[in-house]
């Protein structure tokens, strides 16, 4: 480290120390060759970023009684995510940069437990208090209720991906409030390219604002990810990935204004997904619909506020305060629930509807439950369904949904070289259902409004228990909370 140190001055003679233009953070751009405006021949921005993410979010589920079909209560879903990325800019021309980020996950734990939020308040269907108990007005979630272990989805003892010599055999309790652990994940997703343009700058026209336009390529390097229960005798290296599979190509802006102490900001994005070539997003034919992954487009709005600057030195204090919208929109995810359905007996079913001999759910989740503690011995439940089974990757059709998020944060500008950024983003989604696979497309086959059963007119990847209406899966109350610090050196 020491020596490195000592070659740092020197680096930074040979490419100029940049004197970055006295913008808001969503403008800065690396500009090279612009001695006559910032005595910098050369322009290199290099920095990393630490990121800490949680989510927290109600899982509800469809349920039809009484001839109404309503939202009911059933999971709580919580996930925490550890994120290092690195990013390298350099200056082309005169406000003309490219750059690229690679994210790192240093890990990425999930769990699920059953909805018990109302604490001491709760009231179960197996222990109900005896004065004002009714029938069906339990107000929290056990075994008991929980339709995910009605429909075999999450088998009654749980899952727990920590515990594979065991996995099946952790919450046995029938007081447990957790019910699914998903593995561990760590790795890389995608690799991020894109050019900055710099189209305006104040500082060279005071009267004009600041104003980027970027282009950017979100590209997949990894291998996707995906779930397996099988993990008693070995333990699959999808379980631990965190790729996606999925390409992002798209367009940004963003300007910013400086007045006095007040740096008001503007950006908006629009990002379209697209399947990679090794992805999980796969494409059985015409009667599917969605394939793609969700694509998304959204904007931000907020203000630098400089209560303190001394531009001499380029020293400089700012409160950064933000709101952002998003939308993500036509496409499949790696929902919130995509664990607790991949590789799920509940879920076998034939990706070839109508041009084979069929597969039998019911058979395979008699398996499973002959076999509580491995459904993968003796066989295994795919193939106890029939030859056409096959497993379920867990990816499905979500809905439209909006997100919506609060950022306040703190910059400090330490020198003419140095920055440190760092605060807290604040988001939540608006309910969406996530099993929402269309039934198909009745013109292949007869009738062509009417999709046949057990014909090619079948959507392949639905699974009537849960993208049936009054069996699917829905998402409320989400709570997303992301720290984040970032250190940048402009050489």
């Amino acid at each position: 480290m020491r020596k490195l140190l000592r070659f740092l001055p020197a680096f930074g003679l040979v490419l100029g120390w940049s004197q970055v233009a006295n913008a808001a953070e969503v403008t800065r751009v690396a500009s090279s060759f612009d001695q006559d405006f910032n005595d910098n021949a050369f322009d290199l921005h290099f920095g990393v970023s630490y990121d800490f993410d949680f989510k927290k979010a109600a899982i509800l589920r469809e349920w039809g009684a009484g001839g109404k079909n309503n939202l009911a209560r059933d999971l709580v879903y919580r996930q925490f995510r550890h994120t290092v990325t690195p990013t390298l800019e350099i200056g082309l021309w005169h406000d003309l940069s490219v750059y690229v980020a690679l994210p790192v996950v240093v890990s990425d734990t999930r769990n699920y437990q059953f909805d018990q939020e109302q604490g001491g308040d709760c009231v179960f269907p197996d222990n109900p208090a005896t004065t004002n108990y009714k029938s069906g007005s339990a107000t929290c979630v056990n075994k008991t209720n929980s339709t995910s272990i009605r429909d075999g989805i999450i088998p009654r003892d749980g899952f727990d991906a920590l515990e594979d010599s065991n996995p099946y055999g952790q919450y046995t309790d029938a007081e447990t409030d957790m019910i699914f652990r998903a593995p561990v994940r760590r790795g890389l997703d995608q690799i991020h390219v894109g050019l900055k343009v710099g189209v305006l700058n104040q500082d060279r026209k005071s009267h004009l604002p600041n104003w980027l336009i970027g282009l950017e390529g979100r590209f997949a390097i990894a291998k996707p990810m995906t779930f397996s229960r099988a993990i008693q005798t070995d333990d699959p290296s999808g379980n631990h990935r965190v790729g996606r599979g999925m390409h992002e190509l798209g367009v940004w802006t963003a300007l910013s204004r400086r007045y006095r102490f007040l740096d008001p900001f503007f950006g908006a994005h629009w990002r379209q997904s697209l399947r990679a070539g090794n992805t999980q997003f796969e494409n059985y034919g015409s009667t599917q619909g969605d394939v793609n992954p969700q694509s998304e487009t959204g904007a931000y709005f907020g203000a630098e506020i400089v209560p303190w600057e001394n531009k001499a030195q380029g020293k400089r204090f700012s409160i950064v305060l933000m709101g952002s919208t998003a939308l993500h929109y036509n496409g499949r995810a790696y929902s919130e629930v995509w664990e607790l359905l991949a590789d799920s007996p509940a879920l076998v079913g034939d990706y070839s509807p109508g041009d084979s001999q069929g597969c039998s759910a019911g058979a395979a989740l008699a398996h499973a439950a002959a076999n509580p503690l491995d459904p993968a011995s003796n066989g295994g439940y795919v193939a106890a369904g029939g030859q056409d089974c096959g497993s379920y990757n867990g990816i499905t059709a979500v809905n439209d949904f909006g997100t919506f998020g609060l950022n306040a944060g703190l910059n400090f500008h330490m020198s003419k070289y140095a920055r440190l950024n760092f605060g807290v983003d604040m988001s939540t989604d608006t309910r969406h259902f996530v099993t929402a696979s269309s039934r198909g497309d009745g013109s292949k086959s007869g009738d062509p409004d009417l999709v046949e059963p057990d014909s090619v007119d079948v959507n392949p990847v639905r699974r009537d228990v849960v993208d049936n209406v009054g069996r699917r899966y829905a998402v409320d109350d989400v709570f997303n909370i992301n720290g984040y610090l970032n250190f940048i050196i402009t050489f």
